[in-house]
């Protein structure tokens, strides 16, 4: 493994995109021009407030690199349950604590390499999160003080036993569950401009949520799928007997 530390990249995802291929190479930028999130959303980027990180890995079959998003997802809220245990995952590959992200994940598989991208809220202010696309806190909002070179050490190592699983045929999205109390809960999908609710039942061997809805069985991959909860307490309560 090899971990470079740049000082500003428009993205660390479109970084690895331009390099010859090394792999586990993962690169750590300061601050990034032109950060992104999933579904060609920005990602806030200011210098030394968060940890920007992207990984490089031989490419995957496609018939594995569907469950990317979860695997990787698990990857990093383990990384963090190590500071925390409150950390969860929303469908899918976006880190919560509290009702509020603080991490999301952005896997890219080309021809050539797969390149997975981190995003972690580290050390912004709740000011400094307002004004984006969905409720955002930070480590450091939590409570949580840590440093981002150590931080970046534990996300990479957790991003390569992931991908060995992945490449393995281990990973058991049953995994992925555990830490997702959306599933068996109603939640609000946002689907191509079109709202709608339905009951999450479960995410199926290519990674596609199970949904609900009016008696009928959907399959959901892309979506933006938003979750509402009666009480932020039934969160935490269904993440305690998780493994």
């Amino acid at each position: 493994m090899e971990l470079v530390f740049l000082e500003e990249v428009d993205s660390t995802n479109e970084y690895l995109k331009r390099i010859p291929f090394r792999s586990n190479l993962f690169v750590v930028a300061r601050r990034q021009t032109g950060g992104k999130g999933r579904r060609g959303k920005s990602w806030l980027s200011l210098p030394d407030k968060g940890l920007y990180l992207s990984g490089l890995f031989e490419p995957l079959h496609p018939k594995k690199s569907s469950l990317a998003g979860l695997a990787f997802g698990v990857a990093v809220l383990r990384a963090l349950q190590e500071f925390k245990d409150d950390f969860y995952l929303k469908w899918p590959n976006d880190v919560y604590v509290n009702g509020k992200k603080v991490a999301g994940i952005l896997p890219e598989n080309l021809s050539d390499r797969l390149i997975v991208g981190v995003g972690v809220n580290v050390s912004y202010t709740l000011q400094e999160l307002q004004g984006l696309s969905h409720p955002a806190t930070s480590l450091l909002v939590e409570g949580i003080r840590c440093d981002i070179g150590e931080l970046a050490l534990k996300v990479s190592q957790n991003l390569i036993l992931y991908y060995e699983k992945l490449r393995e045929g281990t990973f058991d999205v049953k995994e992925f569950e555990s830490f997702c109390p959306m599933i068996g809960k109603e939640v609000t999908v946002l689907e191509n401009g079109f709202c709608y609710t339905g009951k999450a039942l479960g995410i199926d061997r290519e990674g596609y949520l199970l949904l609900e809805k009016d008696g009928e069985l959907k399959r959901l991959f892309s979506a933006e799928v938003s979750v509402r909860f009666n009480d932020e307490g039934n969160r935490v309560s269904n993440l305690q007997g998780a493994p």
